[in-house]
């Protein structure tokens, strides 16, 4: 029998599958891994999530962000951490206003990914002035900076109310934690991100992760699928390594067999999400958890569309 994960992403996936269009089977996917934490029944979080999108389609232009097919994962975010959309509107245009009185960089997707891990976290309008403050205490050089990465931390640290000294400090021991681990140092530079919301204890990740590295070497293409950042960002959520590794390779399994089939990086993505579901988080307020799946849903929609405007030019 599967697990109980397992068995409530199906029916969240398929119930999102009918109130949806088939085109936007990709964010129902998405949508159903954001709601696999909540409380609520698989019918009240459908319904809260179509309700919360189409607010933020009346209160948001088409062409701004979150666009498309994307809103309706914003709208599972918010629905399973019982937000609105108005609130999503209102946080928007207050990261905006703040901006526009200290001047600075200007976020990532209009402030719509910000904005929303924020809401989602439990956070106020009048904390616009310490996310800036944070964001400005962690952000790399421009030409190192990682956007999307460094916004969603710099939120979820506001929402728990860290000071900009503290998110600092935790970037710094979660890259000491990768490296006692002996991560590769390609993921360093956005894996630190979600370590460090974790804040594991540097021996406590360096052994998660070392039983992950073992497990996922038992099954053919699982480490390609869910990558080493995937691996980090379990292994920092999860306290006990070998029981995520078999968590991870029976979600996995399931993913591989499921039907219609999840292609590209959004099965290792929906794989890994499961596998955390599975096992059990450690993630504060579940912030992380949305942020994750809104992350691979952006990431795997970007993917498709590029892959699908790759093949229209072989074509012609």
């Amino acid at each position: 029998m599967a697990h109980a994960a397992i068995e409530r992403f199906k029916a969240l996936e398929s119930a999102f599958f009918e109130t949806t269009k088939r085109s936007e089977r990709l964010s129902a996917r998405f949508a159903a891994a954001a709601c696999l934490s909540a409380e609520d029944d698989v019918p009240t979080l459908v319904r809260r999530s179509l309700r919360e999108r189409d607010a933020i389609a009346q209160q948001i232009s088409r062409w701004k962000a979150p666009s498309g097919a994307l809103r309706l994962v914003y709208g599972a975010a918010l629905a399973a951490s019982r937000r609105d959309g108005g609130g999503l509107v209102k946080m928007i245009d207050a990261l905006a206003a703040e901006r526009k009185r200290r001047g600075g960089r200007s976020l990532s997707a209009g402030g719509a990914r910000a904005a929303l891990i924020l809401v989602c976290a439990g956070g106020s309008y009048s904390q616009a002035g310490m996310f800036y403050d944070v964001l400005e205490e962690i952000a790399a050089p421009w030409w190192r900076r990682r956007p999307a990465e460094e916004e969603g931390f710099a939120a979820i640290m506001t929402a728990a109310g860290e000071t900009p000294a503290t998110a600092a400090e935790r970037l710094a021991r979660a890259e000491m934690s990768l490296k006692a681990a002996g991560a590769p140092r390609s993921i360093m530079s956005t894996s630190r991100f979600d370590v460090a919301v974790a804040n594991p204890r540097v021996d406590d990740f360096t052994s998660a992760w070392t039983a992950l590295s073992i497990a996922v070497r038992q099954r053919r293409g699982l480490l390609r699928r869910a990558s080493w950042a995937g691996i980090a960002t379990l292994a920092a959520q999860v306290e006990d390594g070998s029981q995520a590794g078999d968590a991870l390779v029976e979600a996995d399994r399931f993913v591989q067999e499921h039907r219609p089939r999840v292609n590209g990086m959004a099965a290792g993505r929906l794989a890994v999400r499961l596998a955390a579901v599975m096992t059990g988080v450690r993630s504060p307020g579940g912030a992380a958890v949305d942020l994750a799946a809104i992350l691979a849903a952006q990431a795997a929609v970007i993917a498709t569309t590029t892959a699908a405007t790759a093949a229209v030019v072989v074509a012609t």
